[in-house]
């Protein structure tokens, strides 16, 4: 009995033995070093075009058992901005054991603008409505995301009155990329009597507009005709020549300092007189937002 206990006991220290050799030995010939990942700069100027492709130049990997694993670098993600303009690109590499190398380094957009505002229509409504769509000819959009429209979020401030028969309030847009730019704008909207609502103003391509610091745009070219009651006629339609009959107003706008400013245009006519002379009649204005940005 003795012996058969002796036995068992050489038969177990030999299973383990063995079994602990296999594991030392399997420790010892395994791979468990991740790539290395190294990059010329950590920091890389691009557009906001640029793709992984581009993002990855100038970074390469190593393996202490595979040698060069630089085919096998990806952008794993990118974090939202740190500091203007800038960001983080989180690299991966990996070797033929699925150990991975992880890296990070800034990217620095040479071509970035926040998120902007266009508007196609005056905010003027006739006063009394129940139902005022603030957004319906507003949308938004930025360089690297495309369309947020649908991410616009509006705040409104206390209603001023004007007149007896007008009042305004303060429309506040907000809107994000995907790399937590936020834009704000705060707008005008106008509430009329219908006798002003219908009442002949210039039209604009678009009411809202970004500038670069420095640069003077030409007010005139975004003049699109005649709006009245929310429906648009063409200058000569009425008898309006915009060269003759358009005052463009921009006193206060300082295309030095970035902010946002105003700029009126003022539409009258001239007609004769009884004595021989001339009168000029006043209409409607037009009220166009300037964004001066300051941007390469």
């Amino acid at each position: 009995m003795r012996r058969l206990r002796l036995l068992l006991l050489v038969f177990f220290l030999a299973v383990f033995a063995v079994f602990m050799a296999s594991n030392i030995r399997e420790y010892l010939t395994s791979d468990y070093v991740a790539p290395e990942i190294r990059a010329e700069s950590d920091t890389l100027q691009v557009s906001v075009t640029a793709t992984d492709e581009e993002l990855l130049a100038g970074i390469v990997a190593e393996d202490n058992l595979d040698g060069d694993v630089t085919d096998s670098l990806v952008v794993v993600s990118k974090s939202k901005f740190i500091a203007r303009n800038t960001r983080n690109v989180n690299y991966a590499a990996f070797d033929e054991n699925n150990n991975v190398g992880t890296y990070t380094r800034k990217i620095v957009y040479t071509d970035y603008f926040p998120p902007r505002f266009v508007m196609t229509e005056p905010l003027r409504f006739v006063e009394g409505n129940s139902n005022y769509d603030y957004l319906r000819y507003i949308r938004a959009s930025d360089c690297l995301d495309g369309n947020l429209t649908t991410q616009i979020k509006i705040t409104f401030g206390e209603k001023e009155i004007t007149s007896e028969y007008g009042s305004t309030q303060k429309i506040n847009l907000q809107v994000t990329n995907s790399a937590g730019d936020t834009s704000v704008l705060e707008l005008t909207a106008s509430f009329e009597d219908y006798d002003s609502y219908s009442k002949a103003s210039p039209a604009l391509s678009n009411y809202i507009i970004y500038v670069k610091k420095g640069e003077k745009p030409n007010y005139r070219s975004y003049l699109d005709g005649i709006w009245s009651a929310g429906n648009h006629r063409k200058f000569s339609d009425l008898g309006f020549d915009p060269d003759q009959d358009v005052k463009i107003v921009d006193s206060g706008v300082d295309l030095n300092v970035p902010g946002v400013y105003t700029v009126t245009y003022k539409l009258s006519r001239s007609s004769p007189n009884a004595t021989g002379g001339s009168f000029r009649t006043d209409f409607g204005t037009a009220t166009l937002v300037v964004v001066v940005e300051d941007r390469p």
